[in-house]
């Protein structure tokens, strides 16, 4: 109980001493000691409770004082709000404000009755361990790293203030006592299972946020703080409706009783303040239709924003939806609600990063996106939805923070945060571009925290019958690859000659950054850890089950492959500086590749730009923004109209479910080791046969005579004997990487272990070959790779269908289940077989959707990503183009398999016709436009999508 309290109240006195000092030299060595005893406390509190779980017992008069301490502090800030609503004359936020304190003080005069002191008003598990140490340890580092941070944004404000002729103020002391007060109010938060001490934590934030926002109090700061402050007054006033609520049927105000209430005879009781409570959670997570304060917060310094995204405000939303997670299923009205504005701002959300080359804006929009996941997953209910937030979280918060912390540093080199101004960055700040890649990789690469999220997530929502969720996964997941592999690329980019401008970042911001990057890499390593030892035990409390859904061996798998993703990025391996170095293409001759110039035609010199895809025309704000907020507003009101409507039994009967327990019938880390050294071996033999073939196939349809069959051979030869010479020293160590993910997802393959895995790690192959053509700063290979980028968005759907379909036809992700089933799977997926055929003509790079570059007699001068390739680079492009027809043939063959010999014979049949078909419908149909690919494989995916998931997931229910 001592250690909690010195927890809280380390950062509350270093809060009230930043107050009173004014200068670095007295600041900085008290804001570093007070960030570094809490993140200690938050370790102690860590190793002390960690599957330790206790309620705090407190004396009538110690409880019944706190409840005292949080009714001033509510009354304090509603004071504030409406005394600065007033100055800024905003006449919502003025009434807004007054409904909030009328709210505010009927509340507190509840909560001042004697009996209503908690006997044990504190508790904690291991979901507030959790908290604790993301709050504790990376909230702790970014107050470290705003030290340097905002030195370097006064000197501009100082600037500022002298070309305008005014007097420069500095308000640093008041900016540092806000964040760590946020840290204060956060623990208050997450330990608290009195709601009366919850609220006052929670409106703290909501103000320190306002405050921190409109921290430069410039037109548009105060602008956003106000609108910040007007929708989560909205979520406040919700959370005190249900605090009144609860007080006047006279049921504790416990987080954790509520479910043992939900269970009783006075269940019905639950539903209006699960539902306020509810809203009170979206609101501080940001989503639809409260997002637009989130968006707002950008104008804020920078170390603000890493705060909001990473361990406080909006961390505070999803954990209250994470406590409520076991009511939603038994309130099927509220678990609807929550599901639909999570998934609707997933997906929406989403799709808008696209559309954005303001970094700090990309952030926002996947946060907000990445906190829909988790929301919808908590709105589930099941043990895999909440095991899959509670990773979503800890990878959202470590690897978010990296990147906020990052574009800070670069906008203050750079002085800008446009993504399109990154280019070259990494010889000018190569250190910090490798740790924002690496934050990049966490956001949405396998086998980082969110491929085993949205593995569990899959499961959870298959279970529910939940077929609109699936989609929007499926959907959301492809535009999250599209707008980060974009940023990645551009990051990765290698000019020739460039300054390191690395020099004046602060040693703090250097502490910080590197920090987190130690988090996130050892947070990947530790998954089984963090999965078996505290996830685990949370579960089994909360809901009596821990749900196995991943095999030891493919944990390993992803830890080795997280080590060699670390050791790729961020050390030299693969900078050969023995290859001839040359020009990129630009169709003249080269005089400034940097600059892109070259000679053109009648003697001139020209310039070949380049700029990223943001589709604006179709994934705008304009468009998606006020869809996504009326529509979600529409859900949250239907949702509360349910409540009113339908009968008590109906609203309190729980939510429908089908456990679907994971069939764990992988070959093991031996099994799966073999099978990746005889798919090495075997599938480039076979790919090279299969690619002699299709030339000597399509000659024969052209009406010529072909080439040998073993022509694909003699050419790889011949490319491996050339002199190696490449614009960059890093372009074959990416193409080496890709070709040895494609080996492994193989291997998983045909020794029967996880399709999932093994559809993200071809995904991951992909982006190393794009990020082997972005590094290039080629604008014909920046083409290609943005194709590719697109291509990969347009097809990714299909497959996670096509993983889904698996699981619900055979209980398993694992392919070895196939030969123990009495029916080959394509009985129940015929709709899910013909989506993957359609896009197989993506995936084997065959017209009409060959975008990015192509193998054969049509292929283009210039070939799009293998544009500056040559020599070994492009042979192994070659091999892993042959590996990967190989693998995606087997992927149609596995729609056959059954527990007989004579499925092999089948298998083999059916991949045989869908080759030759591929290969007419390549000689017969000429390569279409972008959009046509895009949108004809969406609507493929969403159609065969829906109604082959409708009919496999919905029928157990009727």
């Amino acid at each position: 109980m001592a250690l909690l309290g010195v927890l809280i109240a380390i950062p509350l006195v270093v809060a009230a001493l930043m107050l009173f000092l004014k200068q670095d030299s007295q600041r900085d060595p008290v804001a570093i000691a007070g960030a570094g005893a809490t993140a200690l406390a938050a370790i102690a509190t860590g190793v002390l409770y960690m599957n330790n779980p206790q309620f705090f017992v407190m004396s009538p008069g110690l409880s019944l004082t706190g409840n005292y301490v949080a009714v001033a502090i509510d009354l304090l800030l509603c004071a504030v709000v409406l005394v600065y609503a007033v100055r800024w004359r905003n006449p919502f936020a003025m009434a807004i404000g007054a409904v909030q304190m009328v709210a505010s003080i009927w509340c507190g005069s509840l909560a001042m009755a004697p009996e209503d002191a908690f006997a044990a008003p504190m508790y904690i598990d291991n979901l507030s361990v959790i908290m604790v140490l993301i709050v504790g340890i990376v909230g702790s580092v970014i107050c470290v790293y705003a030290l340097g941070y905002m030195k370097d944004f006064q000197h501009h404000e100082d600037a500022a203030a002298a070309r305008e002729g005014r007097e420069p103020q500095d308000r640093r002391n008041k900016f540092l006592a806000l964040m760590f007060l946020f840290l204060s109010a956060m623990f208050v938060i997450v330990l608290s299972d009195n709601m009366d001490w919850i609220l006052a934590g929670w409106e703290i934030t909501t103000v320190c946020s306002f405050l921190m926002i409109g921290y430069t109090q410039t037109p548009e700061a105060k602008k956003n703080a106000l609108l910040q402050i007007n929708l989560n007054m909205v979520g406040g006033l919700a959370f005190h409706i249900a605090v009144i609520y609860l007080h006047t049927i006279h049921v504790p105000l416990s987080i954790n009783a509520m479910p043992a209430i939900a269970q009783s005879a006075d269940s019905w009781t639950m539903i209006i303040p699960l539902m306020l409570l509810s809203v009170a959670g979206l609101t501080k997570a940001a989503q639809m239709p409260f997002h637009k304060w989130l968006l707002g917060a950008m104008v804020a310094p920078t170390p603000t924003s890493a705060l909001l995204h990473s361990s406080t405000m909006v961390k505070a939303g999803v954990f209250l939806l994470v406590k409520l997670a076991p009511l939603y299923l038994i309130y099927p009205v509220a678990s609807f609600m929550v599901v639909g504005v999570g998934g609707i701002t997933f997906v929406l959300c989403s799709f808008m990063a696209i559309s954005q080359s303001n970094a700090k804006r990309v952030l926002a929009y996947s946060t907000i996106a990445n906190l829909g996941l988790i929301s919808a997953c908590a709105g589930v209910g099941t043990s895999e939805a909440v095991w899959a937030a509670i990773f979503l979280i800890i990878f959202h918060t470590v690897s978010k923070s990296l990147l906020f912390l990052c574009v800070g540093t670069v906008e203050h080199r750079i002085g800008s945060r446009n993504i399109e101004d990154m280019d070259g960055l990494f010889a000018r700040l190569p250190r910090l571009t490798r740790l924002m890649m690496l934050g990049i990789m966490g956001m949405f690469v396998a086998p980082f925290g969110m491929l085993i999220s949205k593995w569990a997530t899959l499961v959870s929502f298959a279970e529910t019958g939940n077929v609109i969720f699936l989609i929007f996964l499926a959907f959301g997941s492809a535009a999250t690859f599209f707008f980060w592999a974009k940023w990645l690329g551009k990051l990765a980019g290698v000019p020739q000659r460039a300054e390191n401008a690395e020099g004046g970042v602060h040693r703090t911001e250097w502490f910080a950054v590197g920090t987190i990057s130690a988090l996130l890499i050892g947070c990947c390593l530790l998954l089984p850890v963090i999965s078996q030892y505290v996830i685990g035990p949370y579960l089994q409390e909360v809901f009596q089950m821990v749900p196995r859904l991943i095999d030891v061996d493919n944990l390993v798998i992803m830890v080795a492959i997280v080590l060699f993703i670390a050791i790729v990025l961020l050390t030299p391996w693969g900078r050969d500086s023995k290859k001839k170095r040359i020009a990129v293409y630009l169709g003249g001759t080269c005089t400034d590749p940097d600059g892109r110039q070259y000679h053109g035609s009648m003697g001139r010199t020209m310039t070949s730009s380049k700029r990223n895809w943001y589709m604006t025309d179709i994934f705008g704000e304009d468009k998606l923004s006020p869809a996504g907020t009326v529509i979600t507003a529409a859900l949250m009101l239907m949702s509360f109209a349910a409540c009113f409507i339908f009968d008590v039994s109906f609203l309190a009967g729980g939510a429908f479910f089908v456990e679907r327990t994971v069939q764990l019938v992988g070959p093991g880390l031996r099994g799966i080791l073999l099978g990746i050294v005889v798919f090495a071996v075997v599938a480039p033999v076979a790919g090279c046969l299969l690619d002699g073939l299709d030339r000597k196939v399509s000659a024969r349809m052209q009406g010529r005579v072909g080439p040998r069959l073993l022509q694909p051979y003699y050419d790889v030869r011949k490319l491996l004997r050339k002199e190696q010479a490449s614009v960059n020293a890093i372009d074959e160590a990416y193409i080496t990487c890709a070709l040895i993910f494609c080996a492994i997802a193989g291997g998983m393959f045909i020794s029967g272990s996880n399709l999932l895995m093994c559809v993200f790690l071809v995904t991951l192959a992909t982006l190393f070959v794009i990020i082997a053509a972005y590094s290039a700063r080629s604008p014909y290979a920046d083409t290609g790779a943005d194709r590719e980028c697109l291509q990969v968005m347009s097809y990714e759907p299909m497959l996670l269908i096509m993983t889904v379909g698996f699981f619900t036809a055979t209980q398993s992700f694992d392919t070895a289940q196939l030969t123990r089933l009495d029916a080959p799977i394509i009985l129940s997926l015929v709709p899910i077989f013909i989506g993957l055929l359609f896009i197989l003509t993506i995936k084997l790079r065959k017209s009409p959707f060959d975008l990015s570059y192509s193998h054969h007699a049509h292929q283009e001068l210039v070939k799009g990503i293998t544009t500056e390739m040559s020599g070994r680079t492009l042979a192994k492009i070659e091999i892993l183009h042959w590996c990967e027809s190989i693998l995606f043939l087997m992927w149609v063959g596995m729609f056959f398999i059954w527990n007989s010999p004579v499925s092999i014979a089948v298998a083999v049949a059916v991949v045989a016709l869908t080759w030759f078909f591929e290969v007419w419908i390549d000689n017969n149909f000429a390569r279409v436009k972008w959009q046509v690919c895009l949108k004809s494989a969406w609507l493929v995916a969403l159609v065969m999508g829906v109604v082959n998931l409708f009919y496999v997931l919905i029928t157990p229910f009727i």
